[in-house]
């Protein structure tokens, strides 16, 4: 059976028919269990954020390539006519589009940060979680392996250097106990993620230390955990008890992803994936 059964992707965009839509929920429903029993509280941010904010957080600089902006249409400068004749071309010229101060994030985590942007912790640090659309202008794009746009769980911790390791830890024993108790082979490894500008002294730093692992199935990163020592806390002003800026860290599930594993792992049977995952979640219950 092939595994791109009930899904249809065209353009770096799904569409999930039940039985993949059930799964994805299955899955959240775990992570997100698992991540209030370890004591993160939920949070929703925008779906769009201020281009000016994220230019605080050097996406712009380090990450230009993946990039989607959100512009109105001009209307007084374009004309409705022509607007519509673009529209019927399928796209929209440049001249048509006022200029371009909202941005869709390529990481969910970048809300979070923002949320907090210069407000204190509490003194035994601050553990949240999200579900989050994600957007990535991608140089191509691969069934649910690589998309435009898609989902990604997150647990993101605000603390002491401690604290932050802390949950890279617990996240760490999680994600080797949930893809043994699925059946699932995942191999950890060594990633980079360049949230430093490359001339910056922090990218030696980051080759000798690395900052992201990667949990792969058949070459494909599905899940990682990530520390970004104080650079977000000092880029949004998020302060510990003592006042000096706090460390972070974050574990993150990629939807999409996950089910292309899954449903290859089971031979495109959603169903048997599925319970597979419900399994585990009482088993890790």
């Amino acid at each position: 059976m092939s595994v791109t059964t009930g899904v249809r992707v065209s353009g770096g965009l799904a569409a999930l028919d039940e039985e993949p839509t059930r799964l994805a929920e299955a899955l959240d429903r775990l992570w997100a269990r698992w991540a209030g029993e370890s004591g993160a509280v939920a949070l929703t941010v925008p779906p769009l954020l201020p281009v000016s904010d994220l230019a605080v957080l050097d996406v712009y600089r380090n990450f230009p390539h993946l990039a989607l902006v959100s512009s109105a249409l001009d209307v007084a400068a374009a004309g409705a006519d022509r607007l519509a004749r673009e529209a019927d071309s399928g796209a929209f010229d440049p001249g048509s589009l006022r200029a371009a101060g909202l941005a869709l994030p390529s990481s969910a985590c970048y809300g979070v940060y923002l949320h907090y942007r210069d407000r204190q912790v509490p003194g035994d640090g601050r553990l949240v979680t999200l579900l989050g659309q994600c957007f990535r202008n991608e140089d191509h794009f691969d069934g649910l392996r690589r998309l435009r746009a898609f989902r990604m769980r997150e647990v993101v911790a605000l603390g002491t250097p401690e604290q932050a390791a802390a949950h890279l830890d617990h996240s760490a024993r999680f994600l080797t106990t949930l893809a043994g108790e699925i059946g699932l082979p995942l191999h950890r490894r060594a990633a980079a993620d360049p949230f430093y500008d490359q001339s910056d002294h922090r990218v030696t730093f980051q080759q000798l230390v690395p900052v992201k692992h990667e949990y792969v199935y058949q070459g494909l990163a599905i899940a990682s955990v990530n520390t970004h020592h104080k650079f977000f806390g000092e880029r949004c002003s998020i302060a510990l008890a003592d006042g000096g800026p706090v460390s972070t860290s974050c574990v993150g599930f990629g939807v999409e992803r996950w089910l292309h594993a899954l449903a290859d792992h089971f031979d495109g049977d959603w169903d048997q994936a599925r319970a597979a995952v419900e399994k585990a979640g009482e088993s890790l219950a």
